[in-house]
């Protein structure tokens, strides 16, 4: 191939360089396409939280380009599988720099959402945060994060009125995962029951990688807890459940963390589960039938848990937001924290107003209860 010179490459170049800018004195340029991310723990211990997660926006994300998708062009949605938190960086970089994302949503476990949100505003790129619930996530001043969901404060009020209404002067037990959720809802019920200067009776902590909680529940009963206040992942509760058969002991069970909320949990443990009582975010009330329907048409089975209820809000309430911004990611921060939607508009029941910090306070947390493998609210 002969070569080409100097001369003649700058001439090429200053063609194809001048070429669009006439194309679009003339046409008006093509609305390009958004390629969404979801960050999101698809292996390992949070895989079926994250599953779950994943399954809520991607229905979302089928609705929106039912309807027109984003400016006129189908949404793209790219999954990057956070399976630990040493390797959600490495996920979180393929996303913006191998898929080229425009944003990114999260994150099915709040140590996903500590490490992806950072790389995301290194980026300086949008990051949702659809689920974890983690306090501090909102607390580092991030410019480029947002949360829809719930936050461990309000699980943990949850739980702690939910005790105080049905179990009065009842010895309560905290045991608690030091994970980043289960620690935040412990730091957070710890705090509120020293100021209201009703200090549970025992507090213990095991480390996440945990197999055998048989010591810890041996403790809380013998020192004659009546309610266990319990913060911990959906394998911790089988764990704990098991401990409390061997033992031969059932106190009342006031559960917090995505493995309270699951079917697959009710389902695993059965009868011994039945009573057992759940803060977290509302698990598909009847005005979110249309979205259970498309999950049953989808998936072939009814949803597994809340997390994809949560999920699916938060992602449709970014896909429409982007849809009105002309499908410019650059322009969505700043159009959600404008947003201001009533509670109770929004199909499981939240509102949107985001404050200083980047979180929905028209989020919530509420109380509910297995009722014969069925999650049912009671406060």
């Amino acid at each position: 191939m002969p070569k080409l010179s100097r001369r003649v490459f700058c001439a090429a170049s200053a063609g194809l360089l001048a070429a669009p800018a006439f194309a679009a004195n003339n046409k008006a340029a093509a609305p390009q396409a958004v390629t969404a991310g979801a960050l999101l723990p698809l292996s390992g211990a949070y895989s079926l939280t994250g599953d779950e997660c994943l399954r809520g926006i991607s229905l979302a994300a089928a609705a929106i380009n039912a309807s027109g998708g984003i400016n006129g062009q189908k949404l793209i949605l790219v999954s990057g599988d956070a399976f630990d938190q040493g390797q959600t960086q490495d996920a979180a970089q393929g996303l913006i720099t191998g898929n080229h994302v425009g944003l990114i949503l999260g994150s099915g476990a709040s140590a996903v959402s500590y490490a992806g949100s950072a790389a995301a505003e290194l980026a300086q790129i949008p990051y949702i945060e659809l689920n974890a619930p983690a306090d501090g996530i909102c607390a580092r001043g991030f410019r480029y994060l947002l949360r829809s969901c719930e936050t461990t404060t309000m699980i943990a009020s949850v739980a702690l009125a939910g005790i105080a209404k049905k179990f009065a002067k009842a010895p309560v037990g905290l045991l608690f995962n030091t994970g980043a959720s289960g620690g935040a809802i412990a730091a957070a019920a710890l705090a509120a029951w020293g100021q209201a200067k009703t200090p549970p009776l025992l507090v213990i902590g095991y480390p996440e990688d945990t197999v055998d909680l048989h010591e810890p529940v041996a403790r809380l009963k013998r020192a004659g807890a009546k309610v266990v206040l319990h913060a911990g992942e959906a394998a911790d509760v089988l764990l704990f459940f098991a401990a409390l058969q061997d033992l031969n002991w059932r106190p009342e069970v006031v559960g917090c963390g995505a493995g309270y909320g699951l079917r697959e949990t009710a389902y695993a443990l059965g009868a011994a589960f039945d009573g057992t009582y759940a803060a977290g975010a509302p698990f598909y009330p009847a005005r979110a039938a249309y979205i259970a329907d498309a999950y049953q048409a989808t998936y072939g089975m009814p949803p597994r848990g809340a997390a994809s209820l949560t999920a699916y809000v938060g992602a449709k309430l970014v896909f429409d937001i982007l849809n009105n911004a002309g499908g410019d990611t650059g322009k969505l921060l700043d159009a959600l924290r404008r947003t201001d939607i009533a509670s109770g508009t929004l199909a499981n029941g939240f509102g949107v107003t985001f404050d200083k910090t980047g979180q929905n306070t028209r989020s919530f947390a509420t109380l509910q209860q297995w009722q014969g493998a069925v999650l049912t609210p009671v406060a």
